[in-house]
């Protein structure tokens, strides 16, 4: 049955909570055992497949669900042709990657390491295809349950290898085993429930067509996903493991919030689409309220893991992280404009302006790689945390001026819903700061939170009404 804009969001959201509380506990595990230099490696094995993995997709998941969504009646031939097609790609990507890898002459185990992510790279390749289908059919909780299954399965074998004495090819077989059942699962639900059946063959005129409309999504994915490792790519070649794992570390810690901004702007993505044509006058109000619901996360967040970073630390990786303290400082400040950077990447591609969002992109990525170019040789990891820094914010910011040029947009509105945030996290981050020199930093924790949300009402910046609004939506 297809579920409401609502209830998908909140299917999907949970599922990535879950997921990347999983995520989270497992590679916590792995760095406490394997030490920082092994986290570097097998950290940055997954990064280097994580780059060729937009070349085994090359936009055509984004493609099959537009499309399948406006002729759900040619499943057959449209998903058919779409995963043939992702083998190949997703073979070619892997050759690439196997070519790269030695290349760029890293270590034997490195090597062997990635040769095993690749594996992985295909199944979850494959597995978009049947995602795809249930997103077309607006249906996310099939996709919901193997998002968060895969992990649960990982976390146990990764798990039972570390602490029977596995090597650390068991820690990539971990995600490459789920990565397989996925595909299973995802299929036998396209089958059983939407009726999905293979068309054996590849359709010249559905791939003609589809690769013409996925190439934007390609360019876009591609340039996104090396904005995303870049660094850590340069750093392999510039830096040493050990400091690959010290950065490590604080890319997985705020890279795991991600998922708040991305679950929103799929949501206000269609909205903004929709009011562009007929209601123009709405879009400022939900740009306004998008900003609004981001603030009231992301402030006390970055301001609480800021405060608390170093007992953090070293309460879940131990005093040997301590080189990662001021880099995950650094970029939980970045973690604010990412954030924002998503509501006006949605209002960009709903205007059609998606060509412009693209150039942001690669504008930030140049920004990125020059700075990190300079900045590594000379500082180290901390180069590429503000790195990304820099780049984040001249992607809010300009991002922003935009968005401006587009629609209206209430400033005044803006900065009354960031001083109703900003000010309450603020207070909050000076009693965190001080009850932490007198209690135990976990205490802090709760007295933070209640403090906070008792001044974000206080201010205005949340509201019984706003939650119960929320709460009606997903009832729906």
């Amino acid at each position: 049955m297809p579920y409401t804009v609502a209830q998908n969001t909140s299917f999907l959201t949970i599922a990535s909570v879950l997921q990347k509380t999983v995520s989270f506990v497992y590679f916590t595990v792995i760095a406490r055992l394997i030490g920082v230099e092994n986290t570097g490696i097998y950290f940055f094995a997954i990064a280097f497949t994580s780059i060729f993995s937009v070349l085994a997709d090359f936009g055509l998941a984004s493609v099959l669900t537009r499309e399948l969504s406006k002729f759900n009646d040619r499943s057959r031939y449209y998903a058919g042709t779409v995963f043939w097609t992702k083998i190949v790609f997703g073979l070619s990507a892997y050759i690439c990657v196997a070519i790269a890898v030695n290349v760029l002459n890293y270590s034997p185990l490195t090597k062997q390491l990635i040769y095993l992510s690749g594996i992985t790279m295909l199944f979850d390749n494959l597995h978009m295809v049947f995602y795809s289908i249930f997103r077309a059919n607006r249906n996310l909780i099939f996709e919901s349950a193997g998002i968060v299954g895969s992990q649960i399965i990982t976390l146990i074998i990764g798990t039972v290898a570390l602490f029977g004495g596995g090597n650390m090819y068991w820690l990539i077989i971990a995600y490459t085993f789920p990565a397989f059942i996925n595909v299973l699962y995802s299929g036998y639900c396209a089958r059983r429930f939407y009726g999905f059946r293979f068309s054996l063959a590849i359709d010249p005129i559905v791939l003609r067509s589809f690769l013409l409309m996925a190439y934007p999504f390609a360019l876009a994915g591609i340039i996104t996903r090396l904005y995303a490792f870049s660094d850590s790519l340069i750093m392999s070649k510039l830096l040493t493991a050990h400091e690959l794992g010290y950065w490590s570390v604080p890319y997985k810690i705020s890279f795991a919030f991600q998922f708040i901004p991305m679950a929103l702007s799929a949501s206000i993505y269609p909205a903004f689409s929709a009011f562009l044509v007929s209601e123009q006058n709405k879009i400022s109000d939900l740009f306004a309220k998008s900003w609004r619901y981001l603030f009231t996360i992301v402030f006390p967040l970055s301001a609480g893991i800021f405060i608390l970073a170093k007992p953090a630390i070293h309460l879940l990786y131990t005093v040997k992280y301590d080189a990662s303290i001021p880099v995950l400082r650094v970029l939980i400040i970045s973690l604010i404009f990412t954030f924002l950077s998503f509501v006006t990447g949605a209002l960009l591609n709903a205007g059609n302006r998606q060509s412009t969002q693209t150039a942001l992109m690669a504008m930030a990525l140049s920004v990125n790689l020059i700075s990190n170019l300079i900045l590594i040789p000379r500082i180290g990891i901390m180069g590429a945390a503000y790195s990304v820094l820099l780049s984040n914010f001249l992607l809010w910011s300009i991002g922003y001026l935009i968005a401006r040029k587009i629609t209206h947009i209430d400033g005044k509105l803006i900065c009354k819903y960031f001083l109703q945030t900003a000010v309450p996290a603020l207070i909050m981050g000076f009693a965190v700061w001080f009850l932490n020199e007198k209690i135990y930093f976990l205490w802090t924790v709760p007295i933070g939170a209640l403090i906070y949300f008792v001044l974000v009402f206080a201010t205005g910046g949340m509201s019984l009404n706003f939650l119960k609004k929320k709460f009606a939506d997903i009832r729906k």
